[in-house]
């Protein structure tokens, strides 16, 4: 089968987990709705469209590799919301700038007062690559997507700008597990820094995880197992 390889590089990344609190924590992969969310970025999905979004997640096939481990740092995040401008009494006087570079006309809601303090971790110079397939969807149409989007695209969150084209080649292999083990997949970086990385995909002796997202309501829902595993990485002379 086809199958696209995808790179997430970026100065920080967010690879954002269920959220339990006011705490924005990560896990060491991009979630299956972290990579709904991307593409329907790319494919210009509005946010109201969940039955799209709903479609698009039950269609995605994807194996990660890390090729380069990121440092976990925590930006610590505050926001004076009784400040003129944060002060918007109707959707008119909103001031909110949109990536389809549109104003989100935003209403005022009941939080309008005091300081708002919050922690956001991401993973900071870390490199990951994306094997990955769409059902009912040509490699050749999500390569265009992701050459072209409708909208900038992000790694988590708005903050996090790709650092290079998110979309590198396409292959063919049996699955997209397998994908991860050609040597073209592999950055120069990688090739020359490491014997080994961590690679992980669905598999039925893996752990239970909940990363898909019901977008309707906007919380992380269903289950899926997920297997840890480390890979070999090929020598200069490996034929991959």
């Amino acid at each position: 089968m086809n199958v696209n390889v995808l790179r997430l590089q970026a100065p920080m990344m967010s690879f954002g987990g269920p959220i339990v609190s006011e705490e924005g924590l990560i896990q060491p992969y991009p979630a299956l709705s972290m990579m709904t969310g991307l593409l329907a970025n790319a494919f210009g999905y509005r946010r109201r469209e969940a039955s799209r979004h709903e479609s698009l997640q039950e269609r995605i096939t994807y194996a990660v590799r890390e090729d380069q481990p990121g440092e976990k740092i925590t930006d610590y995040q505050t926001v004076d919301l009784g400040a003129d401008y944060m002060q918007a009494q109707t959707k008119r006087d909103s001031v909110a700038w949109t990536t389809w570079g549109e104003l989100d006309q935003r209403e005022g809601g009941s939080a309008s007062k005091g300081t708002a303090e919050r922690n956001r971790e991401y993973w900071a110079d870390a490199s990951y690559t994306i094997a990955l397939t769409v059902d009912e969807l040509s490699a050749e149409r999500l390569q265009e997507a992701l050459e072209r989007p409708a909208r900038p695209l992000f790694i988590g969150r708005k903050n996090c700008l790709p650092s290079r084209p998110i979309h590198r080649m396409t292959v063919e292999a049996a699955g997209v597990k397998h994908a991860l083990w050609d040597r073209k997949t592999f950055p120069e970086e990688t090739l020359e820094a490491f014997d080994r990385v961590r690679a992980w995909w669905t598999s039925p002796d893996g752990d239970p995880v909940t990363d898909a997202r019901d977008w309707t309501n906007q919380i992380h829902v269903g289950r899926r197992q997920i297997a840890q595993e480390y890979i070999s990485v090929p020598t200069p002379t490996s034929d991959g």
